[in-house]
């Protein structure tokens, strides 16, 4: 049963709102009389059945949903209602004028038939005998003027006529405003209520669903748009209707609506006159150009347009657009990075190699799209935390994509490569569709600021000097202090020394106009703010390898001959630490004396505040000449209020840090051919094809097996002397070398046993980076890991740095270290000590 009263209350809810909804508004005023009376009643229902509704929710007990459910049925009902009778007010206001209408009209109908007959009754008592010649002319006379009075009384209502169309349009205009600047704001402020970060997964999903989201309020905004830039333009006809029922304060011109002529004054239609007052409603005060002055009637003058308010009021419906359309693009651009920064994560070892295994034209198309994405973000959205995170995360990829050898990008993609191609593919479109929208807002920002600050002033000095300047030429002179002498102070303590200055004065606080860093966004790669401590610590690493570029395999009889060119990459790493400080302080400022400009004299606090000249409570600076009120800074800045620092407060204080990482790498190309090979067990040279048929080469991956079962590459146990190669134009001979330097700016580091990032400082003091041979030190795993792999891993969190010459590094603070002779002592020393143990085995034996 209860469930049957509940839906039986919504369902008559819901009606009663489909035919308010519906309802009609009446036209003419018995229309909206019987429209106002129906709504009467339909407002005394509503309120009434308020009852029904507690006592269903008292009898069943209904949930705390279904109650939800039931007020918020009711409340919207009752809105609905609300709104039609504030409406339905409005439209009983303009109908109302139709009595005086009827009135006039029944008064032209009454006052005809009322002179007809005063004409008969003068014709029956008028003398026969007078028909000269002077009564026919008088007749003659007396019917044309009665013809022209017709006639002016017919002009006279055209007239009224041009001020009903122009009242309308002032009303229609005023109206339509409200109602645009509410649901402007209702509708484009809840646009982004339905965006919920958790719920993105970084699939082709979330990027259909973020461009039908953009596409969508695209559409909003340019159908908002279109509404306001109409509303402009009609803003430029309408009348300023307020100012023929306000007193005028200054005299302004009025337009003729039609010929007059008395003994006082005399205008054609169209002439522009001076109204000098209109206190009275029906008879103004105008001026001609011939200053003649009379009193004339209101209704054949007209003020012309534009409307001072109805211009304010348009303009400021395209600065709240404005407003709401630059939140709407932070917001999706927030959107877009956080779903960006899901799909560039942090990759695995099998992603990593997947990924390197992509063909060359993907990895172009790839790196394309990611200095596409960093470039058209990083001119509006550089600083942001989530930006700094998704341009780390980027780094990471590109250093996946670009440290892969050539080699491995001609085999065929992988599913995990194909996957990341398609997504990061889809990223383009989505970041066009992001400039699409960015650019139309651009265009109507730079329209709403042209609005506001026009780019041109017409300026002169003389008259045959007329010309146009641009606003830039202003700004020297607004950013120009002025240093105000006046006569009985010096510029130094701006004192007067004849007065005694009063004790009692006024306290300001300054507080800093941009506001501090926030505190949880990352340590910042930024040296441009606060004290700079030119302190850092370097490492730096040089790692040699030799990636296999091709291998021609020739049999002849028991020979195996093996021919490539050796690629030779020294790769080095650098480095740096920098520190920033960030302050913020509150300075207390006192007003020690303060300018009156009467007499140009400084005078204290207490006779300032005593004469009007300051107001303590509203923090105002009066003039006592202009009358011009400015803020005490303002007055400050101008010179009238003399001001000193009292004290200052230090509110907070920042110390920053990041590392910067530079990896030279260089690659030099040198051709050979294999003609021998060290047996790892007996230290015999073999052929090249009894070492692959015993198993110490393979030359599909490029490798050289050594007796404890490890792998190295070709060109490492070249260079170890396992394995003898003949260079084609001898092994000491030089190539040209391509050297490519990359700096990273590193923002965190991670603590693999804490499970936490900590900064560049920490992770140097915990040994997380490795100074001497520059490594990466997996803590938990007790691994080294190198530079490189560790920031395409993800350990190590960077981005990369394309100008690095406008950071302050001190370069006696590098290391260099060769990594190629350690990784080649290394190998003979693990072969030395495998021999060895072989050597004891035996002699034991």
């Amino acid at each position: 049963m209860s469930q049957e009263d509940l839906h039986s209350c919504l369902d008559w809810l819901l009606q009663e709102q489909g035919e308010l909804q519906s309802a009609s508004f009446g036209q003419s005023k018995d229309g909206v009389l019987s429209a106002a009376r129906l709504q009467k009643l339909k407002q005394q229902n509503i309120n009434n059945y308020n009852e029904t509704i507690s006592k269903v929710v008292a009898k069943h007990k209904l949930s705390p949903n279904e109650s939800k459910e039931l007020s918020e049925a009711y409340d919207s009902l009752k809105a609905v209602s609300s709104k039609r009778t504030a409406c339905m007010e409005v439209m009983a206001g303009v109908a109302s004028l139709e009595d005086p209408i009827e009135t006039l009209a029944s008064e032209f109908d009454t006052r005809a038939v009322h002179l007809v007959n005063l004409g008969y009754n003068n014709r029956d008592t008028a003398n026969p005998l007078q028909s000269n010649e002077s009564m026919a002319r008088t007749a003659q006379n007396c019917v044309a003027g009665v013809r022209n009075n017709w006639r002016w009384i017919d002009t006279v209502l055209q007239c009224s006529q041009v001020h009903l169309h122009n009242a309308a349009a002032y009303h229609q205009f005023f109206h339509e405003v409200e109602e645009v600047e509410y649901w402007m704001n209702t509708t484009l402020s809840r646009i982004h209520l339905t965006f919920d970060r958790s719920r993105l997964k970084g699939d082709s999903s979330d990027v259909a669903f973020i461009q039908e989201e953009m596409k969508d309020h695209l559409l909003a905004y340019l159908q908002w748009q279109s509404k306001v830039d109409r509303l402009f333009d009609r803003a430029k006809d309408i009348v300023p209707v307020q100012d023929r029922v306000e007193k005028l304060q200054h005299s302004k011109p009025v337009i003729a609506l039609t010929d007059y002529k008395t003994s006082e004054i005399e205008f054609i239609e169209g002439e522009t006159l001076t109204l000098v007052d209109n206190s009275k409603r029906d008879k103004w005060k105008v001026q001609n150009e011939r200053e003649q002055t009379a009193m004339v009637p209101a209704v054949i003058l007209l003020i012309p347009s534009p409307s001072g308010r109805a211009i304010d009021a348009a303009v400021r419906l395209r600065i709240q657009l404005l407003a709401l359309w630059t939140g709407s693009i932070k917001r999706l651009g927030y959107q877009m990075i956080a779903f960006m920064t899901l799909m560039f994560r942090d990759w695995s070892e099998e992603e990593i190699r997947s990924l390197q295994s992509m063909g060359q034209k993907d990895k172009r198309d790839l790196l394309g799209i990611l200095d596409n994405i960093e470039d058209t973000l990083i001119r509006n959205w550089n600083g942001y935390g989530d930006f700094k995170l998704l341009q780390e995360r980027m780094s990471q990829l590109r250093m996946i994509l670009e440290e892969s050898d050539d080699a491995k990008g001609k085999g065929k993609s992988s599913e995990v490569s194909s996957t990341v191609v398609v997504q990061v593919k889809s990223l383009d479109d989505l970041l066009n569709r992001y400039k699409d929208f960015w650019a139309y807002w651009e265009t109507y920002k730079v329209v709403v600021e042209l609005l506001q600050q026009p780019k041109y002033l017409l300026v002169c000095d003389k008259w045959d000097q007329l010309k146009y300047i641009t606003t830039a030429h202003f700004v020297k002179f607004w950013n120009t202090p002025l240093d105000l002498q006046l006569p009985g102070y010096t510029s130094t303590d701006y004192q007067l020394d004849q007065y005694s200055i009063s004790d009692q004065s006024i306290t300001l606080s300054e507080t800093p106009s941009e506001p501090f860093p926030d505190r949880e966004l990352e340590r910042r790669a930024s040296i441009e703010v606060g004290d700079e401590y030119d302190g850092f610590e370097e490492i730096v690493q040089e790692k040699v390898t030799q990636t296999q570029q091709s291998v021609q395999q020739t049999v002849q009889d028991e020979t195996y001959e093996m021919s490539e060119e050796m690629t030779e990459t020294r790769e080095e790493t650098t480095t740096d630490q920098i520190y920033s400080s960030v302050e913020e302080e509150t300075s207390i400022l006192v007003i020690k004396s303060v300018v009156d400009t009467r007499t140009n004299t400084l005078i204290s606090v207490q006779e300032a505040v005593i004469q009007g000249i300051l107001d303590q409570v509203a923090g105002t600076y009066v003039d006592p000449v202009t009358k011009e009120v400015m803020k005490l800074i303002d007055a400050q800045n101008e010179g009238f209020v003399i001001m000193q620092t009292q004290s200052r407060k230090r509110l907070r204080k920042q110390d920053q840090s990041y590392g910067l990482i530079t990896i030279k790498t260089t690659k030099e190309n040198r051709p050979y051919t294999v003609k021998a090979v060290l047996d790892p067990g007996t230290e015999e040279e073999i052929t090249v094809a009894e070492a692959v048929k015993r198993g110490f080469i393979d030359t599909k991956s490029g490798t050289y097996k050594m007796d404890n079962g490890d792998t190295i590459s070709i060109h490492d146990a070249i260079e170890s002397g396992l394995v003898k190669a003949e260079f084609t134009d001898g092994p000491d001979a030089t190539h040209e070398a391509e050297t490519v330097t990359k700096t990273y700016a590193v923002h965190g580091v991670i603590d693999q046993k804490r499970k936490i990032k900590v900064s560049f400082t920490d992770a140097l003091t915990r040994r997380l980076l490795d100074r001497e041979d520059g490594y990466y030190f997996n803590n938990l795993t007790r691994e080294k890991v190198p530079i490189s792999e560790a920031i395409m891993k993800g350990f190590i969190k960077a981005r990369l740095v394309k100008d690095p010459s406008k950071l302050d590094i001190n370069p006696n603070n590098n290391i260099v270290i060769e990594k190629f002779s350690n990784a080649k002592s290394k190998i003979m020393k693990a072969m030395k000590i495998s021999k060895a143990f072989k050597a004891a085995a035996n002699g034991n034996t």
